[in-house]
């Protein structure tokens, strides 16, 4: 894991500062409600605008026709008002995708930070608690005609292939699931990862 930046204020000030308008707005409100939640809230910058406190807390990223937030214990979370509608199936990390800046509750945002932070403060740990990753048939068998990539594929940690697999079982439609395990494919031929360019 990452280490915190030391300047990870100005750092996300200028990240904030380059996004396009609608990502900008919604990043900039949330920055706000995040770092008025809790004083024990610190500002981070892994592999994005990251917040801690006793732990890792949330953190957000713009992309590009929405903004994800990230709850990193969110299956801790109770999810009272039952925002939590992306990553869903993730083991550990909750999201929450926002495409207008109306979309966001402050007050009830504010209530999930204290909440997460406060679930930190009792000591939440992350226990995996299976390392297998199941492949599903239709993506082994794409990778097995590629032995470059079966074999990147093969090699990654627990993590990296949950990512790759989560994106193929997250498609709705069977075109785009088709579309998704090609460009896995393409991307472990070339050792690429899936969110390299964000890390």
């Amino acid at each position: 894991m990452p280490t915190a930046k030391k300047n990870a204020s100005k750092e996300i000030t200028d990240y904030i500062k380059e996004l396009p308008e609608f990502s900008k707005a919604i990043c900039t409100k949330l920055r706000s409600i995040i770092l008025n939640a809790d004083d024990s809230l610190a500002e981070e910058w892994k592999w994005g605008p990251h917040y801690a406190s006793n732990g890792m807390v949330c953190g957000y990223g713009a992309f590009k026709q929405h903004v994800k937030l990230t709850f990193f214990n969110g299956d801790a979370m109770k999810d009272a008002k039952k925002l939590f509608n992306h990553c869903v199936d993730n083991e550990f990390s909750r999201s929450i995708k926002y495409v207008d800046i109306s979309e966001i509750d402050e007050k009830t945002l504010t209530a999930y930070i204290k909440e997460s932070v406060a679930i930190n403060k009792k000591g939440y740990k992350r226990v995996v608690k299976n390392k297998e990753v199941e492949t599903p048939e239709d993506l082994e068998k794409a990778l097995a005609k590629n032995k470059n990539a079966k074999t990147f594929y093969d090699e990654l940690t627990y993590g990296y292939k949950k990512e790759f697999v989560e994106w193929v079982t997250t498609a709705k439609r069977e075109e785009t699931r088709n579309d998704r395990i090609a460009k896995i494919v393409a991307m472990c031929a070339e050792e690429r990862k899936l969110n390299d360019k964000y890390r």
